[in-house]
């Protein structure tokens, strides 16, 4: 059960959501935790008007129910949103720590994107910078901020990640096919997957306790779909709990199984909502949501984007993989180290799939032309899904983009700065300064 105190806290609600638009409550009215309780409700109610909203949630039951019993529309959810971002806008008090300051921009960011998201339920299609920027708080790069953070990535120029690819994949017909074929030959047999993501996420979480103290009782549990838009997806069910959920449908290979489990697992989605919870308990009510189109959405996605090339340097990697892994899936493990070397390559080349989803979006390319390019330029083995999720979740994608490469740049695979980013209290993306670079 979430700390009884929040039950204290949710009285003085009712005031701070139906505050009027051009009201400007004080601090004293309306506390930061009470206002960060009406957010929570504000999250739950649109959670019931878009589910794709609502990522996972673990405070009170009747929080919910609450929300599920007024179903209230998306123009008062707005409405009410903007209201509440007033008090916190308000101009830095002498009195207030940089804990306060920092809960209120939170705050204030998270409503925000309440808002924009439901601008663009009801139909508004920004640029995609602009959007990124209203849902995810992901600014617009200049090309010298874009080029610090591919070399900070490691991902380079695309024409000689796809020059190096071509030396490590000889053959007849172009790289694309040649990488299909070659990539197939590391697919995991479909009754075996269990068991190779179990031994993967073994493996993740081992890497992980050698540097980040984990609760005692941390624990997740792994299920297998079949219709899924997302390769896999952890709900944080709260009590250092997770739920993971793979795709089985998709052609996974040894490699993709072990960035999964990391992403998802340790030190992805599943070990930064038990680092908060264990930092921050109940104390903080507007953690106990998580929306899924909010700055702190486009922070965890991509931390969690990064996370398995913090658990395993490739030559920890690949040998983890010939190992461990490959036994398991019952596949030659004499070519492990190639196949390790074309998967992080071709991960490199994740900037051309930003660039892509970018010109999709803002209508540049239609789907049959975006979904050849992905194919072409980006080595795409199934492009079709890649963009009926862009479809479905439109702007996200930056966060395993333009978000991943800022975070990559800002933490520099250091394990300190990586849990220092993601359990802070800002809970967002932050520009890193030149000391980061």
């Amino acid at each position: 059960m979430a700390d009884p105190r929040l039950r204290v806290l949710a009285a003085g609600v009712a005031a701070a959501l139906l505050a009027p638009a051009c009201g400007r409550r004080s601090e004293s009215a309306a506390s930061l935790d009470t206002m960060s309780v009406a957010y929570v409700k504000l999250a739950l109610a649109l959670g019931e008007r878009d589910s794709d909203s609502l990522d996972s949630y673990r405070g009170p039951a009747s929080w919910r129910a609450e929300a599920r019993a007024e179903r209230a529309s998306f123009a008062q959810i707005r409405q009410r949103a903007v209201a509440l971002t007033q008090p916190l806008s308000m101009p830095r008090r002498a009195a207030e720590g940089v804990d306060q300051v920092a809960r209120r921009a939170f705050l204030t960011r998270q409503l925000q994107a309440i808002a924009s998201r439901i601008d663009v339920v009801q139909g508004a299609r920004p640029r995609f910078d602009d959007e990124a920027r209203l849902l995810f708080g992901l600014e617009p790069r200049d090309p010298a901020e874009s080029a610090a953070d591919a070399d900070a990535a490691g991902t380079g120029r695309p024409a000689a990640i796809r020059a190096e690819l071509d030396t490590l994949l000889p053959g007849d017909g172009n790289l694309a096919a040649r990488y299909a074929a070659f990539d197939r030959r590391f697919q995991v047999p479909a009754d075996r997957i269990a068991a190779v993501f179990e031994r993967a996420l073994e493996g993740c979480r081992a890497s992980t306790r050698q540097h980040v103290a984990l609760p005692s009782g941390e624990r997740v549990t792994v299920e297998y779909a079949t219709d899924l838009p997302w390769s896999a997806f952890t709900r944080y069910q709260g009590h250092f709990a997770s739920r993971i959920v793979v795709n089985a449908a998709q052609p996974l290979t040894v490699d993709r199984l072990l960035e999964l489990a990391c992403h998802e697992g340790y030190p992805g989605h599943h070990t930064i909502n038990v680092l908060l919870e264990s930092r921050y308990g109940d104390r903080r009510p507007e953690f106990l949501v998580q929306l899924l189109f909010s700055p702190q959405a486009a922070l965890h996605e991509a931390a969690a984007s990064v996370a398995p090339t913090l658990a395993f340097g490739d030559a920890a990697r690949a040998a983890f993989e010939r190992d461990e892994l490959f036994p398991v899936a019952g596949l030659d493990p004499s070519d492990a180290a190639r196949h390790v070397a074309v998967a992080r390559l071709v991960d490199r080349l994740h900037g051309v799939i930003g660039d892509v989803v970018r010109k999709y979006l803002d209508g540049g390319l239609d789907f049959p032309r975006a979904a050849a390019a992905l194919e072409c330029e980006a080595l795409m083995p199934s492009p079709e899904a890649m963009l009926k999720f862009v479809n479905q979740f439109r702007t996200y994608a930056a966060t395993y983009t333009v978000g991943r490469d800022r975070f990559s740049r800002a933490v520099a695979d250091r394990w300190d700065a990586y849990v220092q980013a993601v359990t802070g209290p800002a809970q967002t993306l932050k520009k890193p300064t030149a000391s980061a670079r």
